[in-house]
């Protein structure tokens, strides 16, 4: 019924505990879960976490917020990891502008060399963005090819301008549990955003372990939670949410080829 496309599932809290977390996903009717790296060492532990379970997917890539210990070999390594069995896209990708203090021109480079990889490789990419909204739009427009580059806004923080302009070049958007969190600023714009985005543009997630949705706040998030966000979702957009969860799979199965 469900996919939840962006779960952290290497981090150790929720890998000590891999199979209870996986067991309870399956019985809230989640039957596959994409899981994004940050680095090239959480690449290589990531492709061969998914190796032993079956509804596990693999993203790998660098995150923007990881570029401590960058070394320029680790794009063509990554390069070689996404032609591993069951790496699904290049992610999680992107641009952090949040946390002081950052490189933005090293950013963008390790953005835009990824960028590349996934349009060599065939991958979609997952993409990361905090407080940089006008160059990640811009680049990811620069590096577009006329639908050569796809993939997933994660975790969706920018405009409804800019969400339009997401599904018009056919990327897809999803939002995590803080869409269930009380109305301020930020969820009245992602509810705008949700009830203006056709559900053939949307996928689930829940972020694991950040970002749990209503009634969880406060705990740890798993793919379990991702029924809550779901309903909210199904809520905005007026629909049950059976028929969300179908669509938005059909989604990630063909963004994914899951």
């Amino acid at each position: 019924m469900f996919i939840d496309t962006h779960a952290h599932l290497n981090y150790p809290d929720i890998a000590k505990n891999i199979d209870d977390v996986l067991s309870r996903a399956m019985d809230s009717g989640v039957e596959a879960i994409v899981v994004p790296a940050t680095t090239y060492k959480t690449s290589i532990e990531i492709v061969e976490l998914v190796q032993k379970h079956k509804i596990l997917y693999a993203a790998v890539g660098i995150h923007p917020t990881e570029l401590k210990d960058f070394d320029e070999s680790h794009l063509s390594r990554i390069e070689v990891l996404a032609k591993e069995n069951k790496v699904v896209a290049i992610g999680e990708i992107g641009l952090d502008y949040y946390w002081e203090p950052f490189d933005r021109e090293l950013e963008i480079l390790v953005l835009t060399e990824q960028l590349r990889i996934a349009k060599r490789t065939g991958l979609p990419v997952i993409l990361h963005n905090r407080k940089s909204t006008d160059d990640l739009m811009r680049i990811v427009k620069d590096e577009f090819e006329e639908g050569k580059l796809k993939g997933q806004f994660h975790s969706f923080s920018a405009g409804p301008e800019e969400a339009r302009q997401c599904v018009e070049m056919g990327f897809y958007i999803s939002f995590t549990g803080n869409i269930t969190y009380k109305p301020n600023e930020g969820t009245l714009i992602a509810y705008d955003i949700v009830k203006q985005t056709g559900a053939e543009h949307l996928l689930l997630e829940t972020d694991t372990p950040y970002l749990p949705p209503v009634p969880y706040r406060g705990k740890q998030n798993e793919p379990s939670y991702i029924k809550h966000t779901a309903a909210k979702i199904a809520e905005l957009k007026e629909m049950n949410v059976e028929e969300l969860g179908r669509i938005t799979t059909l989604n990630a199965k063909r963004l994914y080829g899951i």
